[in-house]
């Protein structure tokens, strides 16, 4: 191979050096990442599929509210199958995106002068952009390596000339591998897609040379990379068939206005600058005040890259076309303003960019072929410039990692985390007190549910408003920042507490050890009359109730786990005629969260009064979609554990 001969020759340094750079600029520091919602919700469902307990067909759900596609998990799994731990996982995408700079080397080096290529590489290695967005476990952080790999088959299958006496063979696996790499790369992120017609341009140029085994191999690789997103959407279109129409209908309530957003988006992603707009967005200003006072001047990288463009024109039209599609495509998508645009919408363009950008340092240094003064100057400026992001990513680093940022800025870095975690290793069983129980919608759900994974045999999030819960065991209780300061009559504050700090002007978590079971804390509320238990079809036993002032008290004894039982209950008061008097309806604690022999306690507002004679406690689900405002009740158990009912039916003011 071309390539190899050249590094035989001495181009090894210039390919070693890159990675080099770029491993030191994605492992560096290497925990002060974000790991918040999504990341955790991925690592989720990949640890699911890595233990063999589901393999889902749809990711998690976009912004959009259209189901993302499930590549991404799998391509997690692959880490998580190697070692539970969302931090070795995120190395593993921090090693991915170094691989995914030295493929861009190879790209260039394939097609491009020796200079462009070592130049591209070094763009791409240290531009901060770049760097922030290969060091975290969002999907669209996953899927560039891939997708230049995926290009660099097709350019090499349908582009390159195949030297005379060479073999077909590495021509034939290109074109058979390219396309399917590439759709399965694609589906990560929905804005990936706007790379379809930089694929279709090199499909078509490369029409003649397709070799029809290959073609043919390729679209059954292709069919079968698409296969499961396709299943996972046509059953969440089944389950709810206006779920497509209502999210068109949201992007294009306002109309089509013209956002010009994108394109300052693409001068700072090729430009290395503006970072602070997106890390700390409320802040920006003062953590542009830790940059060198003369940051600014890397704007000028996005002048060169539209100069790169012409440049490469110049060499190869057909080059510069594919190059512009593949940095303007996602820019042209969102500029008619139909979905709000973001900068990390464009991580794809990023080494596009720098291939353009290093066509343009490129035509600088021929111009001066003759005057080596010149020339040095340049690489001396090209060398400032990308100290000057090497700095300017370093300052960010120091800014996030020690200053509360406000969403939807730079969250809590994973090296707060981490002691905590290593804490909370110590406990068998950890009761998580947060604001929310909602796996796809409150953070800390996810984030404690994964990072304690292989570590602790139940840890569960508990929202106290309405809900306590009581182990039979001992255990360790973790008070998040975003929940209420003290749960109901302070149920599991205790004095000898330990506080974890996070970040200067942030609240830290709270941490409470129960290790002696005896001494765990009880219900101190009204009493409870206990009943003899009634079983629902879920697995979760009705043991008690009671009333105090106007509130209905519930006990309940809970089975293990069951993700996705997300219940309703219902307690409903009747007189004796049958006339309800009264309704109380509630979300039950989510299954996700139940831990085999835990007692839960709930309770919400329902009076009661002396024509009260009896109490029905329900629990269903709410039908979505299709099934919308339809009603899914968990049957009552008999003895023989059929089918008895609704509804338990308690009798009242005749106990005992």
């Amino acid at each position: 191979m071309q390539v190899l001969e050249q590094l035989k020759r001495g181009q090894a340094w210039q390919l070693l050096l890159i990675l080099l750079l770029a491993a030191l600029m994605r492992f560096g520091r290497g925990d002060l990442v974000e790991y918040y919602h999504d990341d955790a919700m991925l690592a989720t469902l990949a640890l699911e599929a890595a233990d063999g307990l589901r393999l889902p067909l749809t990711g998690i759900l976009s912004s959009t509210g259209i189901p993302n596609s499930p590549a991404s998990v799998y391509w997690l799994t692959i880490p998580f199958a190697i070692k539970a731990d969302p931090r070795f996982a995120i190395h593993f995408v921090m090693l991915f995106n170094v691989i995914g700079v030295g493929l861009l080397w190879l790209m260039a080096r394939l097609f491009a002068p020796a200079r462009v290529a070592f130049v591209a590489g070094l763009l791409y290695a240290i531009n901060p952009w770049a760097v922030l967005y290969s060091r975290k476990l969002w999907a669209q952080e996953m899927h560039t390596p891939l997708i230049l790999l995926g290009l660099l088959l097709l350019l090499y299958g349908f582009w390159r000339r195949r030297p005379p006496g060479r073999s077909r063979r590495g021509e034939f696996l290109a074109q058979a591998l390219g396309l399917p790499l590439l759709l399965f790369a694609i589906q990560f992120h929905f804005a990936a897609w706007s790379l379809l017609p930089a694929i279709f341009l090199v499909l078509w140029v490369g029409r003649q040379r397709v070799s029809a085994p290959a073609a043919l191999l390729a679209a059954l690789l292709s069919i079968l990379v698409l296969l499961p997103y396709a299943q996972g959407l046509a059953a969440t279109l089944d389950r709810d068939p206006s779920r497509l129409s209502d999210a068109i209908g949201r992007s294009t309530a306002g109309g089509i206005e013209i956002d010009l957003d994108p394109i300052g988006h693409a001068i700072m992603l090729a430009s290395g600058a503006g970072l602070e707009i997106w890390t700390a967005p409320d802040q920006a200003e003062q953590l542009a005040s830790r940059y060198p006072s003369f940051w600014r001047v890397n704007f000028f990288l996005a002048i060169v890259a539209v100069a790169g463009v012409l440049a490469c024109c110049k060499r190869s039209q057909k080059l510069a076309f594919f190059l512009s599609i593949w940095a303007l495509a996602p820019v042209l998508l969102l500029i008619p303003g139909w979905t709000p645009a973001y900068a990390h919408y464009l991580i794809p363009s990023l080494p596009a960019l720098a291939l353009t950008t290093a066509y343009g340092v490129d035509w600088i240094l021929q111009r001066l072929d003759a005057k080596p003064v010149g020339k040095a100057l340049t690489w001396a400026a090209l060398t400032g410039f990308l100290g000057l992001q090497f700095l300017q990513w370093h300052a960010v680093l120091d800014y996030v990692g020690e200053r509360h940022i406000n969403y939807p800025g730079f969250t809590l870095p994973l090296s707060k985390l981490l002691p905590l975690r290593d804490r909370l290793r110590q406990a068998d069983d950890v009761l998580v007190i947060s604001q929310g129980m909602s796996w796809n919608l409150h953070h800390e759900v996810a984030v404690w549910d994964t990072l304690l994974w292989e570590d602790v045999s139940c840890a569960r999030t508990l929202v106290p408003q309405g809900y306590a819960v009581f182990p039979d065991h001992a255990f360790t209780v973790l008070i998040a920042p975003d929940a209420p300061i003290e749960p109901r009559d302070s149920l599991y504050a205790k004095a000898d507490l330990e506080v974890f700090s996070t970040r200067a002007e942030e609240r830290g978590y709270y941490v409470f050890d129960w290790n002696d079971w005896n001494e765990a804390p009880d219900w101190q509320g009204p009493s409870m009359e206990s009943i003899d238990p009634v079983s629902f079809s879920n697995g979760v036993q009705l043991t008690g109730y009671g009333f105090h002032r106007d509130e209905v008290l519930l006990e309940w004894r809970l089975p293990g786990r069951r993700v996705g039982m997300d219940y309703q209950y219902s307690a409903q008061l009747y007189d004796e005629e049958g006339a309800r008097l009264g309704q109380w309806d509630s979300r039950f604690w989510h299954g996700r969260h139940w831990c085999a022999g835990d007692r839960l306690l709930t309770w919400g507002p329902l009076a009661i009064d002396d024509s009260a004679t009896s109490l029905k406690v329900a629990m269903y689900t709410l039908g979505s979609g299709k099934n919308k405002a339809q009603f899914f009740n968990a049957e009552v158990l008999g003895e023989l554990g059929n089918p008895a009912g609704q509804s338990a039916d308690i009798p009242l003011f005749q106990r005992g």
